[in-house]
C-alpha cells in the first residue's frame, strides 16, 4: 500500500487533495497500487482493461505517462522495470 494515495472512480486522492483522472487512468493506477512491490506488466494491464481479447495499442504507455505527470508533483513515481512491468513509489522511499 502506498501511504497517502487512494483512488476513486475518476480521481486520485493525495491526502485531502483530489486529482481528476480519466476512468482508464483510475483503473491503471488502482491496479498498480494493488500490486504493491510486484511489477504489473503491460499485458496484464491490457487484459484487465480490455478483457481476454487484449487490445494491442499504446494506450497503457500513454496512460502511465499521464499518471506520471499528474503524480510526480505530489511526490509519487510510477517506475518501469524493463521486461517486468510498472510499480509505484513515494519519492524518497526505497
Amino acid at each position: 500500500m502506498i501511504a497517502g494515495l487512494r483512488t476513486e472512480p475518476r480521481a486520485a486522492l493525495v491526502g485531502a487533495l483530489r486529482l481528476p483522472l480519466s476512468p482508464t487512468e483510475s483503473k491503471v493506477l488502482q491496479l498498480i497500487i494493488d500490486a504493491g512491490d510486484i511489477p504489473v506488466s503491460r499485458a496484464k494491464l491490457e487484459e484487465k482493461l480490455y478483457g481476454a481479447a487484449g487490445i494491442k495499442s499504446n494506450t497503457v504507455q500513454v496512460t502511465v505517462c499521464r499518471l506520471r505527470q499528474k503524480l510526480i508533483q505530489h511526490g509519487y513515481s510510477i517506475n518501469a522495470t524493463r521486461g517486468r512491468g510498472y510499480t509505484i513509489s513515494k519519492d524518497g522511499a526505497a
